[in-house]
């Protein structure tokens, strides 16, 4: 069985600019889409924070190989974050930089260095691998931990192997 998708991202920005009489109007469209192919398996779920982090195990949901990932912050008030690896036995784990590595972070917001990946309220991240290898999530571990507040909800969508 082979699974294909497309996937789409489309910003339309316009700039209204008025100088005395004079009025003009500016676009900046940016769009560009992706097939994601050679994949077997799709997974999404909604789900809800009950404390400080969800856990999403991709050996439960039978992804070995991810080859899309995204993630949607459905709250309005609160920021959520998507984690990175520190032990290589999961996927990844949320550090701050006191407790974590001593090299580059992955985000560094001024005074604090996250090991993690924020998105902000009604933001989305997506990572994608078309017609590649993906990420193996044998090698690295198999649990993608998102930390958010107690209530607050996301969506996540997987397609792999």
């Amino acid at each position: 069985m082979s699974l294909k998708a497309q996937v789409q991202a489309q910003v339309q920005a316009r700039i209204s600019e008025t100088s005395g009489l004079t009025s003009g109007v500016t676009n900046h469209p940016l769009s560009f889409f992706f097939d994601v192919g050679d994949c077997t398996k799709v997974w999404s779920d909604r789900r809800t924070f009950s404390s400080g982090f969800d856990e999403v195990d991709f050996s439960t949901i039978g992804i070995g190989v991810v080859k899309l990932l995204c993630i949607k912050n459905l709250s309005a008030t609160n920021q959520i974050a998507m984690s990175a690896g520190w032990t290589g036995s999961q996927f990844s784990v949320f550090r701050q930089d006191v407790t974590s590595w001593n090299f580059s972070p992955m985000v560094n917001l001024g005074s604090l260095t996250l090991r993690g990946y924020p998105i902000r309220e009604g933001g989305a991240f997506m990572l994608s691998c078309p017609n590649s290898d993906g990420f193996a999530t044998t090698s690295g571990g198999s649990i993608l931990r998102i930390g958010g507040t107690a209530g607050q909800t996301y969506e996540i969508y997987v397609m792999g192997t």
